[in-house]
């Protein structure tokens, strides 16, 4: 008897330490990741601000070796994503292209819509700066519709709403205006007041909306922002509405700040156009040579990004950066009962694991049910979607309803007696399409673009205070 307890003792303790195993492999994995999320998400931020671009690259590729390790895939494409973005800021348009192609192999896998409204935030962003402006805004509303997914707001919103403003600033004075606001509304920041107040001073000509903006954002900022890129960005409007006053022995003043910030943070693609404004003021100063010193700044720079753009535009989408893992474990000389634990733990986590699975698929599935497919995940599809509204072709509106049944439907509740040109109209502007961009693809005039819009308006009672990209994404 004495020896079936002792055997069951030992039976309990066997378990025991099994179960403070699982326990302890469970908690230092979840620390792990936590120190990884916070690293990715709090640290990088503040050596992108700083310009920190050696010690950011080398963060995000000690992360995503730890992240690799640790079998954290969510790690490994959130650090390529701020590489891509790191390498963008400086120049190197085509290995932040490879960047995000590396992420978006992962995150197309992984369905986290954080990630897809990082990855296409970038994309987005990486498209305008080489050019490809109606890519630009569709890879943006996709970043929007995840982020809102998420139900936050804050400077990724924010900031996802003031790129789409930026977009679409020289078509669309009005919505690029709502947008910006909105920017504000989700992150309430200096340098998004400072955004605002130059788009005042270029756009709409209103010195005394720029100045209170420009006001606000010097107001707005922090100790914590002091020499990062915002506070270059924002004594670069600054110098903007000084030299509009014609006071130009300030503006140049703060031209030169902002400049020192920006080469500083080596924010390399916002210096051609700085440097123009300051060859610019120079010239309102009668200085020939600082004119041409900076004129030359400016072409030379331009001449490099210009290069920079065209290889990420050529690159082929099939390139990838081929990463190299160093998760080889070699484990030798263990224990009969470290072994046993350590089985025990792998099919603990197995079993996890496949639960969690199916827990996902679950949920994948009942938000398939839910939105029938309203938006399918694939970049593929959506990029099929821009080529077919691009090239005006007939199938267009068909495949749209076939990638995004739920839209459509939910139009033709309003009125259902909509034709497939006006439902051709609503798919365009869903997708992130301009007015002007409409009117090229359709080969119609811009006037009648916006009559189109107008009669629209009318059939789906639209209120003319709404914004039609706001409406649409929102149904």
């Amino acid at each position: 008897m004495n020896c079936i307890n002792e055997t069951l003792l030992n039976k309990n303790k066997v378990l025991l330490l099994f179960f403070i195993a699982i326990s302890f492999c469970s908690c230092s994995k979840k620390s792990d990741i936590n120190e990884i999320n916070n690293a990715l998400l709090h640290k990088n931020e503040k050596l992108r601000l700083e310009g920190k671009d050696t010690e950011l690259i080398t963060l995000n590729n000690e992360i995503i070796k730890q992240s690799q390790k640790n079998g954290y895939q969510k790690g490994v494409a959130w650090g390529y994503i701020n590489l891509a973005n790191m390498y963008a800021t400086m120049g190197k348009y085509k290995v932040s292209h490879n960047y995000l192609k590396s992420a978006s192999l992962i995150i197309n896998h992984l369905h986290d819509n954080f990630l897809y409204a990082k990855l296409y935030h970038e994309y987005g962003q990486l498209s305008y700066v080489t050019g490809l402006s109606n890519t630009a805004l569709s890879y943006n509303a996709k970043a929007i519709y995840y982020e809102k997914k998420l139900n936050k707001k804050g400077w990724l919103l924010g900031n996802m709403y003031m790129q789409r403003a930026d977009f679409i600033g020289e078509t669309n004075k009005d919505s690029a205006l709502i947008y910006f606001h909105r920017g504000f509304t989700a992150d309430p920041s200096a340098f998004n007041s400072s955004i605002i107040s130059n788009y005042h001073l270029q756009q709409t000509k209103n010195i005394d909306s720029a100045t209170f903006y420009i006001t606000k954002a010097l107001r707005l900022l922090k100790n914590s922002e002091y020499g990062t890129v915002r506070q270059g960005s924002i004594y670069y409007f600054y110098a903007n509405i000084l030299f509009q006053k014609k006071d130009y022995e300030k503006a140049l003043e703060y031209y030169k700040k902002g400049s020192d910030i920006l080469v500083k943070t080596k924010r390399i693609n916002k210096l051609p156009d700085l440097y123009k404004q300051i060859a610019l003021t120079y010239q309102k100063l009668n200085n020939k040579k600082g004119d041409i010193e900076y004129s030359a700044r400016a072409e030379q720079l331009e001449k490099n990004l210009e290069k920079s753009g065209t290889e990420a535009i050529d690159l082929s989408l099939t390139e990838i950066i081929e990463q190299k893992s160093n998760d080889d474990l070699g484990i030798i000389g263990i224990s009969a009962s470290a072994a046993i634990i350590i089985i025990g733990i792998s099919i603990y986590i197995y079993i996890r694991a496949k639960k969690n699975k199916k827990e996902n698929n679950s949920l994948d599935k009942a938000i398939t049910n839910k939105t029938s497919g309203r938006m399918n995940n694939s970049a593929e599809n959506f990029t099929e979607l821009l080529e077919l509204a691009k090239s005006n072709d007939v199938k267009f509106i068909k495949r749209f309803e076939e990638i995004n049944p739920d839209l459509i439907q939910s139009i033709l509740k309003i009125n259902p007696q909509l034709t497939k040109s006006e439902l051709s109209l609503c798919a365009m502007i869903w997708l992130g399409f301009s007015s002007k961009d409409i009117a090229d693809y359709t080969f119609i005039q811009h006037r009648s673009v916006q009559t189109k819009k107008g009669r629209l308006r009318k059939k789906l009672n639209i209120p003319s205070e709404t914004d039609l990209y706001s409406f649409f994404t929102s149904l």
